[in-house]
């Protein structure tokens, strides 16, 4: 029995005199770990990610199974620009004994943005990182294990040439890919094109409205739209205002005329709801496309009639017209100004985009203003 506790004593003096898991160390790596792209090759590559934790040398630790997670992987030029956000979340799990080094793999199926090479090529650039970091958990000192994963991506094709697009994507003037409007409200439609070479570009956009889309929808010409394009890269269209004098479901869609593209037109849905055009609200700061900061001061131009606003804010690619905001506030009317309060920025995570604006509510609840959305990033 002595010989027994005299053990066990021995083996907690080992184990006290053990390291502490804070002197772990993470590392993380990318299989393959280069690939080429071009804008007519963006096709989707296999990565697979690798996360490691590793004791000190000639250390033993005891590592917990667990998980190492990545919110989101980014494109960026060598400089340190980025030029792609892929919001796409990727977990590998850890599993380990007592031992010196864990390890986990998880596979990712990614895609590089036609726009992204295209934006590499204005700026002159032949090779992007994709990267990815992981978060592993905190050590005992409150430190996180924490890894980052680097891939080359090289770059091909040529600006020069005839012209060819690889890419047409069709949205609202706010982003959305669906939209609900009043009656007599005014909005457009955007082809965002990608192309490489020089030529001149043309198509025409094309709308059906009620009662033809109940059925059938029966398409008319909106307006035509035609540019020469040059050096390749990418360019907006924008059509003309949409109709939306009745209630009921619209379709637009955009028919690309020259040059020969071997995909189908593109359409988007919008419906129009009856009752009077929502009027606009003047929104005075922040600037466009702004960073956003824990003092950012977000101020419009009042409402009449408005008993209440609320600041709202939604994900980069919401509809909000049919999804809730992801943060916001509301705030009473004689208010032209506000910061967001720290509640309300615990919910918009660091590196994303979102979109947000301010809406003026009566004292019936009814909404009777609002602004245009606006695109800010976090930090």
């Amino acid at each position: 029995m002595r010989a027994l506790i005299a053990t066990v004593f021995a083996l907690v003096a080992a184990l006290a005199a053990s390291p502490p898991a804070a002197a772990q160390t993470a590392a993380a790596s990318a299989t393959p770990g280069t690939f080429n792209a071009s804008l007519q090759a963006t096709l989707p590559t296999t990565l697979v990610w690798t996360v490691r934790l590793t004791a000190p040398a000639g250390a033993r630790v005891v590592v917990l199974p667990t998980t190492a997670t990545s919110t989101q992987a980014t494109v960026s030029t060598p400089g340190g620009q980025v030029l792609q956000v892929y919001p796409l979340p990727l977990t590998v799990h850890l599993t380990g004994v007592v031992t010196s080094a864990v390890q986990g793999n998880a596979p990712e199926t990614f895609r590089l943005a036609p726009a992204a090479v295209a934006a590499a090529q204005k700026l002159g650039v032949n090779t992007l990182r994709l990267t990815r970091t992981f978060n592993a958990g905190v050590g005992p000192n409150g430190a996180p294990y924490m890894a980052t994963a680097t891939v080359s991506i090289g770059l091909g094709g040529s600006a020069s040439g005839p012209l060819t697009l690889s890419a047409v994507a069709l949205h609202f003037d706010d982003r959305t890919l669906v939209r609900v409007l009043r009656q007599g409200e005014s909005a457009v439609a955007v082809a965002e094109i990608t192309y490489t070479g020089n030529g001149l570009f043309s198509g025409l956009w094309e709308v059906a409205a009620p009662p033809s889309t109940q059925g059938q929808p029966v398409f008319v010409p909106l307006g035509a739209a035609s540019t020469n394009l040059s050096a390749g890269g990418t360019a907006e269209v924008t059509s003309p205002a949409l109709p939306s004098s009745l209630a009921g479901t619209y379709y637009v869609r955009f028919r690309v005329r020259s040059p020969v593209v071997s995909f189908q037109s593109l359409v988007l849905r919008y419906g129009v709801e009856q009752g009077p055009a929502i009027p606009p609200i003047v929104v005075t700061s922040p600037e466009p496309h702004a960073t956003f900061k824990p003092d950012t001061r977000f101020s419009w131009q009042p409402a009449p009639g408005a008993t209440a606003y609320r600041l709202e804010f939604y994900a980069a690619d919401a509809s909000p017209d049919y999804e809730p905001p992801l943060s916001g506030e509301w705030l009473p009317a004689e208010r032209r100004d506000s910061v967001l309060s720290a509640l309300a920025q615990t919910h918009l995570a660091a590196g994303r985009g979102y979109r947000w604006r301010i809406v003026a509510f009566d004292g019936d609840g009814q909404v009777i203003g609002r602004s245009s959305l606006y695109e800010i990033r976090t930090p």
